[in-house]
């Protein structure tokens, strides 16, 4: 399948399943994804999170249940309630409430205008208006050492927790310690990783600030307490420079890449950990450099 089939496939999987408990790993699944990758994709290029869609659809559904039934086959709200995913009445009619701006029982009244959000389409758009800098390099296995931080990917949490980790770790100093622990040879700085680990259930994923893992016990002895071990598998990366201030620059880059570079090329996400390789000097310059690394694999 090509890009726009996998999508389509994700939006079928869900739209069938409305009513019942949705896996978020099983519609991953059926667009031929990893839940990380997915994830990342679905909400850059629909605008929404899969959760924000499905809580809408749900909602929707429910609107036109209620404003089509007559008075002798009236759904009851607390099924509606029970489809849409709500464990009460009274939180679904506030979450009704809050979308519409009327309540269950209004919506049933003739005449209630309702707003509804339909079901999403995909299309590939080709952009040539600016060219995508990118470059495709091959790298061994990296030992890495870390601060680890749990990220929720719910409604965009992580995109708020991750600049708050980084001025938290800055703060503490752990920053001075990697780099003063970092192997003299390096040439990866401190990166962020985002590990592919992502959980199904509660939409988290490890997020590391991390450096080349030191190679002598005196340099492991400057690290902060709290870093872990971990290894980046062998890899295909796709390098994506950027250019200018953080944050704007790399987060304008990373919505490019999802919605741009991956439905217009020959490559597809490999699953593994994402990168961002940062290098030294003013991160608030009009011409700070960093990049971002992930693995891909070519198309079938």
């Amino acid at each position: 399948m090509n890009w726009q089939e996998r999508m389509e496939a994700s939006i079928d999987y869900i739209e069938r399943n409305l009513g019942s408990n949705l896996d978020y790993g099983r519609i991953a699944a059926s667009a031929n994804c990893s839940l990380f990758h997915f994830l990342r994709m679905f909400e850059v290029v629909a605008g929404v999170t899969v959760g924000e869609y499905v809580r809408r659809r749900r909602l929707s559904l429910a609107a036109l249940a209620l404003s089509a039934g007559g008075e002798s086959d009236r759904v009851r709200v607390i099924d509606l309630a029970a489809e849409a995913g709500y464990d009460s009445p009274d939180a679904f009619a506030k979450a009704f409430k809050r979308e519409f701006g009327i309540t269950p029982s209004e919506a049933r009244e003739g005449g209630a205008k309702l707003r509804i959000w339909l079901r999403i389409g995909f299309s590939v758009v080709l952009k040539g208006d600016v060219p995508m800098e990118y470059r495709i390099e091959k790298k061994g296995a990296i030992a890495m050492t870390g601060l680890p931080l749990r990220a929720n990917c719910t409604d965009g949490a992580n995109l708020r927790e991750i600049p708050a980790f980084w001025g938290e770790c800055i703060a503490k100093g752990h920053m001075d310690a990697l780099e003063r622990a970092m192997p003299e040879n390096s040439k990866l700085g401190v990166m962020g990783v985002c590990a592919n680990d992502m959980d199904a259930k509660t939409q988290t994923f490890t997020y590391l600030i991390a450096i080349e893992r030191p190679e002598t016990e005196a340099a492991r002895a400057r690290l902060p307490s709290a870093c872990v071990d971990f290894v980046v598998p062998e890899a295909s990366w796709a390098i994506f420079p950027s250019r200018g201030p953080m944050l704007a620059s790399i987060q304008a880059l990373w919505q490019r890449i999802y919605s741009d570079w991956f439905p217009n090329s020959d490559y597809e996400h490999a699953g593994g950990h994402e990168l961002e390789v940062y290098s030294e000097g003013d991160m608030q310059a009009a011409d700070y450099y960093c990049e971002v690394w992930i693995p891909v694999k070519r198309t079938a």
